[in-house]
């Protein structure tokens, strides 16, 4: 595995804070700037950055096709993280150290199930929008972009929403209506837009704006993607079109084939190999089958078993994903693992906070909710110009690790 080191703030007796990285390529700015960075700083520690394998550099290189995902899994990541701990602590430099990790979203799950796996080298863990329970309908994701556009936007903003989903669905019932689609969303001439899985694939990516908005973004910005369907709708008052959405150059190709072949067929893509481990550990499908949101119910769960099925081979069917995510959760236990020291920490704006923990599950294992916060934003570099609550949690988890590691005013 490949891993990043800074030990300019290092000095005798300091902590080794580990910031674990998820379904995506290390880097070293991890070590420049977040909650691990300021955790290094203030407590004299040296500070790693992990890459998780087959993300990144960090890829096999002996593997066929046929088994090249063999080894892909939380539980080998683990494994990759206790042998780097194991390393760090042989120098004697850091033979006593306390040791720290944290991490983000998958990572988050990680943070904690260090703790759950290895106490013996971990001795506290922020696990930040973790979602620790793993779940093949995750339908609850839609349910809070909707009641997020409910609570933060413009008045009328998730029936102008549902009208024009439900707009695209009638669309795409007639010929006559999929060819005006076409012309209006500019989807690509070549894409059959009368194929379910082609149909289900454009309710996804047009759900997806709204989905990366709550996810990533704040109560503002919510605000402004409603204003600003209400100024396009004034200025398109005499068009049905709903313009708001459309691309101008490129055309948007929503074949099912398509995009197998472009982003899962490519092993060593990113998309790929998170893909696979939703496939076989943890689901996470963010289907509409729930009634409580706007986008119709146009994006089954049965789309993503297809996708693992058409990537990699009919044996990923629903029997196989099931099984997974039964391992996975008795393996980890899903919200209630046995650990202590370990915070959990969502936004409650955050769609993944509904698999994660939200209540304390003792006392040194506590839940801190972040009001108006959306995914891992107590991890990011720029708390400056933050919301005051975002700036109490953070302190308050900063709090929690200096006193478990016994730093500072806790020596």
């Amino acid at each position: 595995m490949r891993y990043f080191k800074r030990n300019d703030f290092w000095k005798p007796n300091g902590p080794v804070i580990l910031f674990i990285s998820g379904e995506s390529e290390a880097s070293p700015g991890f070590l420049y700037g977040g909650m691990a960075y300021e955790l290094a700083k203030e407590t004299n520690g040296v500070l790693f950055a992990s890459e998780h394998r087959y993300y990144g550099k960090s890829v096999p290189l002996k593997f066929t096709s046929v088994d090249y995902f063999k080894y892909l899994s939380a539980k080998q990541a683990l494994a990759d993280n206790a042998h780097l701990i194991r390393t760090i602590k042989s120098n004697p430099l850091f033979s006593k150290a306390k040791v720290v990790v944290v991490g983000g979203s998958y990572a988050g799950n990680l943070a904690a199930w260090m703790r759950l796996l290895y106490p013996e080298l971990v001795d506290a863990a922020v696990a930040s929008s973790a979602p620790v329970l793993a779940k093949k309908d995750f339908y609850e994701y839609l349910e809070k972009v909707n009641d997020v556009y409910e609570q933060y936007g413009t008045n009328n903003c998730l029936s102008r929403i549902e009208d024009n989903f439900k707009r695209y669905e009638n669309l795409l019932e007639t010929q006559d209506g999929i060819e005006k689609l076409k012309k209006e969303e500019n989807i690509c001439p070549e894409s059959d837009m009368s194929i379910p899985e082609n149909k289900q694939l454009f309710f996804l990516y047009k759900a997806s704006d709204f989905m990366q908005n709550v996810q990533y973004g704040r109560t503002i910005d919510v605000k402004k993607d409603c204003e600003t369907m209400n100024e396009t709708k004034q200025k398109s008052q005499n068009n049905d079109e709903p313009n708001f959405w459309r691309t101008e150059n490129q055309c948007n190709d929503y074949d099912f084939d398509r995009m197998i072949d472009i982003y899962y067929k490519n092993k060593t893509n990113g998309i790929a190999c998170w893909t696979y481990q939703t496939c076989t550990e943890f689901g996470y499908f963010q289907s509409s089958s729930s009634s409580k949101q706007p986008f119709t119910n146009n994006i089954p769960v049965d789309l993503y078993v297809k996708i693992c099925m058409k990537s990699f081979g009919i044996d990923f069917n629903d029997v196989r994903v099931d099984n997974g995510i039964e391992k996975v959760n008795n393996m980890y236990k899903g919200l209630h693992p046995n650990v202590t020291k370990v915070v959990f920490v969502n936004g409650d704006m955050d769609p993944w906070s509904r698999l994660g923990i939200l209540e304390d599950l003792s006392y040194d294992a506590p839940a801190v909710i972040i009001p108006r916060a959306s995914h891992c934003r107590d991890l990011v570099a720029n708390y400056k110009n933050s919301e005051e609550e975002l700036k109490e949690a953070i302190k308050q988890i900063k709090y929690l690790i200096k006193k478990w590691i016994g730093v500072g005013e806790f020596i």
